[in-house]
């Protein structure tokens, strides 16, 4: 079965925000609310969409990220680190993802690899 087929459309997407904002009560009145507060709790809803997306695409795109094989100031070996949670400040907000680290013992610095993809 091809993805696309079991994949939410944009349309199916916006219909599931608009169910979020009148379950969360944001829009307890809509027939009464300007357009700026409609506008405003729709921005806050897709605000949170677009940063668990890149969440989700942060860390995948750190488990992917080739792993140095010499330090990038010394050219010293790298020793492999547990992974650590970053937190990024996005145009949209906070973004929160997990990345590998590497360590030079010669520099005493670490690296994460994932940074070098991303330019954070």
């Amino acid at each position: 079965m091809d993805s696309a087929s079991v994949s939410p459309t944009a349309e199916e997407i916006a219909s599931l925000v608009v169910q979020r904002l009148f379950a969360s009560g944001k829009l307890p009145d809509l027939a009464n609310a300007n357009l700026m507060t409609i506008e405003d709790q729709t921005i806050d809803q897709i605000d949170q969409v677009t940063r668990l997306v890149m969440n989700e695409l942060l860390t995948k795109q750190a488990q992917q990220a080739a792993a140095p094989i010499a330090c990038p100031k010394c050219g010293g070996p790298m020793n492999d680190k547990q992974a650590q949670a970053r937190v990024l400040q996005s145009r949209r907000g906070k973004v929160n993802f997990k990345t590998n680290v590497f360590h030079c013992e010669a520099c005493r610095l670490d690296f994460f690899p994932s940074a070098q993809n991303s330019s954070v």
